[in-house]
Formats: structure tokens, sequence, C-alpha cells
């Protein structure tokens, strides 16, 4: 375990993406039981479970994702200039954030084409979008892992307290 500290928080965009990943999921868990449970619910499962998460947490996703490539480089950048560096396919980061914001942004564009692109999604559009969404998580979570070896990392709440607290005294 490295002793190096960095004062970077943009880390905190970078591990966002897995946070936003899990939050659509559980609101689509959360569909798919109403549809199932509720027969007065009126959507059926397909359209449902893929449209109502994607439009409810569309735009902050689409923060935290776009927002990946600059804060993994910005972050890596505090990091190299700490003395460190983050190995490996994890400092490939920022570079492969970018091909993964380009594919979820055509995705997205080829979903919400048409009319009636909330009841019937294009399924090109779901396809680019839901391997970008499992691909910019798994660049992530990697990143922060990888992250966690080369410089230390707050480990719990009062860490994270502390760690925040440090910026509004300077």
């Amino acid at each position: 375990m490295s002793e190096l500290r960095v004062r970077s928080r943009w880390w905190y965009w970078v591990a966002a993406v897995p946070v936003v990943a899990a939050f659509w999921v559980v609101t689509a868990l959360w569909i798919v039981g109403v549809v199932a449970l509720v027969p007065q619910a009126g959507a059926s499962a397909a359209s449902a479970v893929v449209s109502i998460p994607a439009v409810a947490l569309g735009v902050p996703a689409l923060v935290a994702y776009l927002a990946m490539p600059l804060a993994a480089h910005m972050d890596g950048r505090a990091i190299r200039d700490a003395g460190g560096e983050i190995p490996g396919l994890a400092g490939e980061t920022p570079k492969l954030g970018a091909a993964i914001d380009l594919v979820l942004v055509v995705g997205v564009y080829l979903f919400f084409e048409g009319g009636n692109a909330v009841s019937e999604p294009d399924p090109v559009g779901t396809l680019l979008v839901a391997a970008a969404v499992v691909a910019g998580t798994w660049l992530s979570v990697r990143y922060v892992r990888a992250r966690r070896d080369v410089v230390v990392m707050p480990s719990g709440l009062r860490e994270w307290r502390a760690e925040l607290r440090e910026g509004e005294r300077v």
C-alpha cells in the first residue's frame, strides 16, 4: 500500500459512474417488480424496464459518463505531479473513456431517434447504450481500484468527511 497523498477530488466523478449504473439497475428491477405485481401499472415489461429508468436517470448518468474521461485525466495528472502513476490499462482511462462516451452518445441518439422512442426504443441504440454502460462501469471500477493501490484513499465515512473538510480550510 502506498503512502502517496494527492489533493485531487476528480476521482469522485470516476467513482460516480458505477453508482449511477447501480441506481439504474435497482430502478429497472423496481419497475419489473411493479409491472409484474401490479396489473394496473399499464406498462409492458420490455418498454418500461428499459425506458423509464433510462429517461429518469438519463441526465445524471450522461453527465457522470461524459465527465469520466476528463476526471480521470485531471486526477491522473495530479497523481503524476505528486510522483505516482496509475499503471496499465487503468492509466489509459481518459482515452478509453472518451471512446466509450462516443459509443454512448451514438447509442443515446439512436435510442431516442423517431417519435416513439420511449415506448419502442431502437434496438441498436439500446445495445450501444448498454455496452457503453457496462464498459464505462468496468473501466471506472478498474481505475478506482488501481488508484487505491497508488494513492492513499479514504477508507471510511470519517476519513471522507475529513478529506472533504480539508478543502474548506484552503
